[in-house]
């Protein structure tokens, strides 16, 4: 009798341990939800892209002070969009990008459609519609922003998209990203440092396909 009701503790116990786990899901609940919903193998160059922002974005969900913002959805969707550039099946790319939101409690068609937005109002931005929408977005999260690489990059295709800055020298452009960050409450030494290797990234990430391509193209007899 008294073996039976200790056993009903610790069944209950354990239940009572694994609602708690629940609330929080690990980095590899977030992994396993992710490859039961894109179950299909990823190519090796792809791969730690995929990875990276799982991880990245199990994180982020688990900060206080993270915003889902405008400006992340866009520094998101770059850098996906570039680092999936010539990924094969094609047909595959979206389904890649909404698996490593939604495994995360990211809603793609939100992250899209945010991004969207924005590129299409910096088009026609102004310097002071660019103040303008820095100073809601401040009002917005109340001057309590987490900064994430993400923003960084966010900021970057904020700022290349803007007609005012396409033709201005990169310093020039620099000093434009300076000014975002110091607005933003980011240090500007990790923003530039966090766009500097994204750009180098990317051109990395060029190269490696270029060689695969070649690789794969067939030789003359």
């Amino acid at each position: 009798m008294i073996l039976a009701k200790s056993r009903g503790k610790l069944r209950s116990l354990k239940n009572y341990l694994g609602l708690a786990l629940s609330v929080r899901a690990t980095i590899s609940d977030s992994k396993s939800d992710f490859h039961k919903e894109f179950p299909y193998v990823i190519p090796p160059i792809y791969r730690k892209l995929a990875d990276e922002l799982l991880v990245e974005l199990h994180l982020l969900s688990h900060q206080k002070n993270f915003k889902k913002d405008s400006i992340f959805a866009t520094g998101l969707k770059e850098i996906f969009s570039k680092f999936t550039s010539g990924y094969k099946p094609s047909d595959h790319i979206t389904k890649l990008f909404d698996a490593i939101c939604n495994c995360n409690g990211f809603n793609s068609t939100e992250i899209n459609s945010a991004s969207e937005e924005l590129i299409k109002k910096a088009q026609s931005f102004t310097k002071n519609d660019l103040n303008s929408f820095l100073s809601q977005h401040n009002n917005d999260n109340n001057g309590n922003d987490y900064y994430s690489r993400i923003n960084a990059i966010g900021i970057y295709k904020l700022i290349i998209e803007m007609p005012s800055f396409k033709d201005l020298k990169q310093e020039d452009i620099n000093k434009e990203i300076n000014n975002i960050s110091k607005l933003l409450g980011y240090q500007y030494s990790r923003v530039e440092k966090d766009i500097s290797m994204y750009k180098s990234n990317i051109e990395k990430m060029k190269q490696a396909l270029e060689i695969i391509a070649l690789n794969l193209k067939p030789k003359e007899n």
